[in-house]
C-alpha cells in the first residue's frame, strides 16, 4: 500500500512526511503551476520602470494566493479520485473560483494580523482557525465566509495539532530559504555592487517558485487530515491515491 494512504488520523511529522513525497511525485506539475503564476510578475517588476514595481509585486502576491489555489486542486484530484491532474487543468478550474480564493487568503490574513494585534494568544488562535480556509474554498467552491468557517470547524479541538503542523513546515522552509540566500550571496558577491543588488534582489524573489507549492501542498493535506479526524474513515480510503516517486534503480 501506498505509503502516504493512511486510514488513521496522522502526525504533523507523518503530514510533513507526506507532503514532501507529494512534492517530490509531481514537481514538474508543481514547478509550472509556481512558474506560470510567479516568475512573470517578478520579471516585471524588476525590469519595469520604478513606478510600476509596487504594483507589479501586488499583482505577483494575487497570483501567489490564487496559486495556492490551484495547488489545493492539484493534490485533492490524487487523493479523491485517483487521478494526476495536469498544472493546465488545475489553473483552469483555479480560474472559475479564484476571485474567492483570493479574497479568504486575504481575509484570513487580517484577522490573523488583528489577533497577533490585539493580544498575541488571539492570532495564534486565528492562524489555526483559517489554516484550510484556502483549501476549503478551492477544492469545495465554498463562498467567503462558509470556506472560513469550514476551517474554524475542522481546526475546533485541534489547533495545537495545526499549530505544529504549520510550525514544523515554516521552520524547514526557513532553513532552506536562508541556507540558499547565503550560498547565493556568496556566489554573487564577485560582481559590482549594483549588479549584485538587483541580481539578489531577483533571485530572492524567485526562490519562491520552487518554494511556495510545498506550503499549499502541507495545507491541503492538514485539510484532509482535520477531514479525517471529523469525518472518519470513509475520507481516509480516499487518500490512497496520493502518488509516490518511481522507485530508483538499484
Amino acid at each position: 500500500m501506498n505509503q502516504l494512504a493512511q486510514t488513521r488520523p496522522r502526525s504533523v511529522t507523518e503530514i510533513i512526511d507526506a507532503s514532501f513525497r507529494f512534492y517530490r511525485a509531481r514537481f514538474g506539475d508543481l514547478m509550472v503551476v509556481s512558474a506560470l503564476l510567479l516568475v512573470p510578475p517578478v520579471l516585471l517588476s524588476n525590469l519595469a520602470p520604478r513606478r510600476l514595481g509596487l504594483p507589479m509585486l501586488a499583482v505577483g502576491g494575487l497570483m501567489y494566493l490564487a496559486g495556492q489555489g490551484a495547488i489545493a486542486i492539484l493534490v485533492a484530484e490524487s487523493v479523491e479520485q485517483n487521478k494526476s491532474l495536469s498544472a493546465g487543468v488545475a489553473l483552469r478550474r483555479i480560474g472559475r473560483r479564484w476571485g474567492n480564493v483570493v479574497l479568504v487568503a486575504i481575509v484570513s490574513a487580517l484577522l490573523t494580523t488583528l489577533g497577533f494585534l490585539a493580544l498575541v494568544i488571539p492570532g495564534f488562535i486565528a492562524l489555526a482557525w483559517t489554516a484550510t480556509a484556502v483549501p476549503s474554498a478551492a477544492i469545495e467552491e465554498l463562498s467567503i465566509w462558509d470556506a472560513l468557517e469550514r476551517s474554524r470547524a475542522l481546526a475546533r479541538g485541534r489547533v495545537g495539532h495545526v499549530l505544529g503542523t504549520l510550525s514544523l513546515v515554516w521552520l524547514i522552509l526557513a532553513v532552506l530559504f536562508f541556507g540558499l540566500m547565503f550560498v547565493i550571496t556568496t556566489v554573487i558577491m564577485m560582481g559590482s555592487t549594483r549588479s549584485v543588488l538587483f541580481v539578489f534582489a531577483l533571485l530572492m524573489r524567485l526562490l519562491q517558485v520552487p518554494v511556495f507549492p510545498l506550503i499549499g501542498v502541507v495545507s491541503t493535506l492538514l485539510y484532509y487530515d482535520l477531514r479525517v479526524r471529523s469525518e472518519g474513515a470513509d475520507v481516509a480510503a480516499m487518500i490512497e491515491a496520493l502518488p509516490v516517486p518511481p522507485a530508483e534503480p538499484a
